[in-house]
């Protein structure tokens, strides 16, 4: 591999991490307005995962807690996803799926990049 490809390669990871952790410090910002309602935590929640993933376009979040379930306009689900339990003192109390609308290149995990499930069990 030439030193050009090898610092293209490099940048793009970079970029993707970037992208990730934009994605996390915009979850940590819907959590933290304590006093706003949970549907609008939760709906800026959704909001920021798109931009974390490598095909923000075609992902679609979904989230659930207890027996309530929030998800964008425009939300569809498909075979490709990724599902994390959401956990409170050890019992499970939701999940958090993300989903692609369309087949994508394989990766790490179907579509979907290790880095992307490392973000996804943070979150």
């Amino acid at each position: 591999m030439s030193p050009d490809r090898r610092m293209d390669d490099l940048v793009e990871s970079l970029q993707e991490r970037a992208k990730e952790l934009r994605c996390l410090y915009r979850v940590m910002d819907a959590l933290g307005k304590v006093d706003a309602p949970l549907d609008e935590v939760f709906a800026r929640v959704l909001r920021a995962i798109p931009d974390g993933w490598q095909y923000p376009g075609v992902c679609r979040p979904l989230l659930r807690v207890e027996d309530r379930m929030y998800r964008l306009p425009g939300f569809q689900a498909s075979a490709w996803m990724q599902r994390a339990e959401i956990r409170v003192d050890d019992e499970v109390v939701g999940e958090l799926c993300v989903y692609y609308a369309e087949r994508r290149a394989q990766a790490d995990e179907g579509p979907f990049l290790k880095e992307e499930r490392q973000l996804l069990d943070t979150l």
